[in-house]
């Protein structure tokens, strides 16, 4: 159970997209599905509180930091096979099955997919997410869902990190930005994959296409953690920017005036920043729509 190392009174900024936060306790960086397990482990001897991330894409560390063990999944074995048959009788193809840990960064396992021309969800890249943070938070966009490629995931409940567990698509209970691991019960190690052959050039194309997209719509040049909020009866980014709250700031978080749906680091902000802006907002909204605005990021609080 020792394969395994960490650091003491780590800052978390480094650890997050959004560049905010203070010190972990202890941090942690794995590089594979043994070492992620065996620290839990030892956190759950240890009676040490332990909260695994990816990119840190998705959520707000809080400035008084993390009183436990910050794991940085960094798991990275990739296995393609290819598998003559098909799941319709009526068509005879041939897919492809993909084995990839849940540490893998998105983009670089469909820059890799390219390579071999498979394709499925190459419309979302240039989305920081890892695998195991694409099944948790059921990642989609351009009308693509990571989840339809699943064919199982692999983890551990946290009452028993000794029994390793699969779970089928079907049982994921895949839904917008939530699934069955979403209460964070489990921990995600590997996810089976299925893929198609598809021309080199087409796909090539939509990766472009979706970058390009990003970039003209989205301050990806600013530190953020991706869309505040979640879609309901109501578009976020579009009633926010009807109210005229663009370019509203509090401290150092700014409502952005590029997308109105992101909140950016601008200058030194801090966890309390963004929070009161969040709140002003859901105020705001809730005023002249009558709607609750649900956050999207999480909040690791200390």
């Amino acid at each position: 159970m020792d394969n395994f190392e960490f650091e003491k009174d780590i800052s978390l900024k480094d650890f997050c997209t959004f560049k905010i936060g203070g010190s972990a306790k202890f941090l942690s960086l794995v590089k594979n599905n043994t070492q992620l397990i065996d620290v839990c482990l030892y956190c759950q001897l240890h009676n040490i509180k332990y909260k695994i991330i990816g990119l840190g894409a998705n959520l707000l560390f809080d400035d008084s930091g993390f009183d436990g063990m910050i794991i940085v999944n960094k798991s990275n074995r990739i296995l393609f096979r290819n598998v003559r048959g098909s799941f319709d009788s009526a068509q005879d193809d041939t897919y492809y099955f993909v084995y990839v840990d849940s540490g893998v960064n998105v983009t670089n396992l469909i820059m890799k997919c390219y390579m071999r021309s498979l394709c499925g969800f190459e419309r979302l890249a240039g989305i920081p997410s890892t695998v195991g943070g694409a099944v948790v938070n059921s990642l989609g966009a351009f009308e693509t869902n990571f989840s339809d490629f699943i064919e199982y995931v692999e983890c551990y409940h946290k009452s028993d990190l000794t029994k390793k567990l699969r779970f089928n698509h079907d049982d994921c209970n895949f839904g917008y930005r939530t699934s069955l691991f979403k209460n964070g019960d489990y921990i995600i190690t590997r996810v089976k994959l299925r893929l198609f052959k598809d021309d080199k050039t087409l796909i090539q194309q939509r990766i472009k296409d979706a970058i390009e997209k990003k970039k003209s719509t989205q301050p990806l040049d600013q530190f953020s953690a991706g869309s505040v909020f979640k879609r309901g009866n109501i578009i976020p980014a579009k009633v926010i920017d009807e109210l005229g709250l663009k370019g509203t700031k509090i401290g150092g978080a700014e409502i952005s005036t590029k997308h109105a749906g992101f909140i950016v680091n601008t200058n030194s902000a801090t966890s309390k920043d963004i929070k009161q802006l969040i709140s002003l907002i859901q105020n705001e909204v809730k005023t002249a729509y009558n709607e609750e605005l649900e956050p999207e990021i999480e909040f690791v609080e200390y």
